[in-house]
């Protein structure tokens, strides 16, 4: 089909997956719509697919256990797409590329982890850890682009200079939050945390909405936001957050944000790590109900007794990402 591209991403409330990679996806798709058609093709995780729907775009579902590259060879040899994305933790396929190559199918995989060893046309990781930005064993026939100038984040949200003092605070933990954090979090600092307005969201495939709402009975200080349609312009108005290492952390970057950083799993700690030591923004290394509670807090006073440090992370932070990564791909694909 003509101009057709297809997307190979999951997502749902699933340990390692969550939402991160349809977000990502989503955005680039919005933009390329403008090109053709988009279709995308997802592991049959319902409500991943649902969100999928619900943003307007169709879904090709697969079993979940599926990694074959025959199913995804199939699909093409039905649809004839002139591209197909992949944007996946993990990327099962190898001879999917060489077809594509042979049928004269645009290949692009967005990446976030290394150690990929296919043969895309174009691979993009938007990292900014050395480590998982490594590919010993890619094809001659790939081009690669590294960077967190590839970083993809939508809206015309622009960043603003740190306020005097902190007011407002953000937590946030993802989609779906599988590991729990944003329960963990609330019930060792809901009775300690004051002197700031607690903003908390909850993610569209969040769903622990009755023990939050207990555990902050009483609270005036601290309110929550159920999937809020503008969470790029409720992040700008906040003065710190408090999230996990996933794509958020970069979106906390465009807009200057002093950030809290808790790693929900292994491969975002490498990333709030270098994320720290790149801004100047507090990391723990892992969340321990023991401790972590008081770090908060103290980091949280670290910040709101010192603007220097707040201006000199947004001043940092704003270097990594500066919103253009969605011209720059399509750059890369002739579509500018």
């Amino acid at each position: 089909m003509e101009n057709l591209i297809l997307f190979r991403v999951d997502g749902g409330k699933v340990w390692g997956i969550s939402l991160g990679h349809v977000k990502r996806s989503l955005v680039l798709a919005s933009a390329l719509s403008r090109a053709g058609k988009v279709l995308f093709i997802m592991k049959n995780y319902p409500d991943g697919v649902e969100y999928v729907k619900n943003s307007g775009f169709e879904v090709i579902p697969i079993e979940i256990e599926n990694n074959s590259d025959e199913t995804i060879i199939d699909i093409c040899e039905k649809l004839e797409p002139a591209r197909l994305f992949f944007d996946l933790i993990k990327n099962p396929y190898t001879t999917i590329f060489d077809y594509c190559r042979g049928a004269n199918i645009q290949t692009v995989v967005l990446d976030s982890l290394g150690n990929f060893s296919g043969s895309p046309d174009i691979l993009i990781n938007d990292t900014i850890v050395p480590s998982l930005a490594e590919y010993p064993a890619i094809s001659e026939h790939t081009k690669l682009f590294i960077g967190p100038q590839y970083f993809i984040i939508a809206g015309d949200i622009y960043p603003v200079e740190p306020k005097p003092t902190v007011e407002n605070v953000l937590l946030t933990m993802g989609g779906s939050d599988p590991a729990g954090l944003t329960v963990k979090i609330l019930r060792r600092i809901a009775d300690h945390f004051t002197g700031y307005k607690l903003n908390v969201v909850l993610g569209p495939l969040f769903t622990e909405h009755q023990t939050v709402y207990e555990i902050i009975k009483g609270h005036r200080n601290i309110v929550v936001h159920e999937n809020p349609d503008n969470f790029i312009g409720l992040m700008s108005r906040q003065d710190a957050i408090i999230t996990a290492g996933g794509r958020t952390l970069y979106e906390c970057a465009y807009l200057g944000k002093p950030v809290l950083i808790i790693p929900s799993i292994e491969h975002e700690a490498l990333m709030a790590e270098a994320y720290a030591k790149a801004t100047g923004s507090w990391f723990l290394p892992a969340w321990e109900d023991a401790v972590s509670g008081h770090r908060v807090s103290e980091a949280l006073n670290y910040y709101s007794n010192n603007y220097s440090i707040r201006k000199a992370i947004y001043q940092s932070s704003i270097k990594l990402i500066d919103g253009n990564g969605v011209e720059r791909i399509l750059g890369l694909l002739g579509l500018l």
